[in-house]
């Protein structure tokens, strides 16, 4: 996983086009095209990300998860190539749940949501800046995540997000698989 600036030289080598979003930014300041300054502070959550008024439809949530049978994690005994195999990243709209059982059905049944310690060993990036471009891990979107034209997510800082054409976050991400993991609307 890469930090918001390798995120940012990558789309620009490759032209994919984005916006820059600080995420303690006013909604006017962002809808009137100014460019956006970052005033600080970390955001965390996605309510915090709400807050700052980032249109909460288009939310996308980039989820760690440690797949099959881990032994444990233990950052002294394992090399960093062995560790990412025991894990993949999730792509979901902010109002979905992962469904779990859908989970352990493709990757095992111990898999499961990976521990704050375990999110930066792999991602390089805290809980919260998870951003599917340059992801070192599986990369897998939910199926809703297609119904979406316009994208808000983690840029791997907490203090700013990345908004972009959900075409051009499949073009800048490029490997990536479709599966139903979240847990069905009644």
């Amino acid at each position: 996983m890469a930090n918001f600036l390798q995120i940012e030289k990558y789309l620009k080598e490759k032209k994919i086009s984005y916006k820059l979003i600080s995420l303690r930014s006013s909604p006017a300041k962002r809808d009137a095209g100014l460019k956006v300054i970052d005033l600080g502070g970390e955001v965390f959550t996605v309510d915090q990300v709400k807050k700052s008024g980032v249109e909460e439809d288009e939310i996308v949530k980039t989820l760690v998860i440690r797949i099959g049978r881990s032994q444990g994690f233990n950052q002294q005994n394992v090399e960093r190539s062995s560790i990412k195999m025991q894990f993949m990243a999730l792509a979901i709209r902010r109002k979905d749940r992962v469904d779990f059982k859908k989970v352990r059905r493709l990757f095992g049944s111990k898999s499961g949501l990976a521990r704050p310690e375990e999110v930066l060993m792999v991602c390089h990036v805290p809980v919260g800046a998870v951003c599917p471009i340059l992801i070192e891990v599986p990369l897998y979107f939910d199926q809703k995540v297609m119904s979406l034209k316009h994208v808000n997510m983690g840029s791997g800082d907490l203090k700013k997000g990345l908004e972009m054409k959900l075409s051009d976050l499949l073009l800048a991400v490029g490997d990536y698989k479709l599966a139903d993991m979240v847990i069905d609307d009644p």
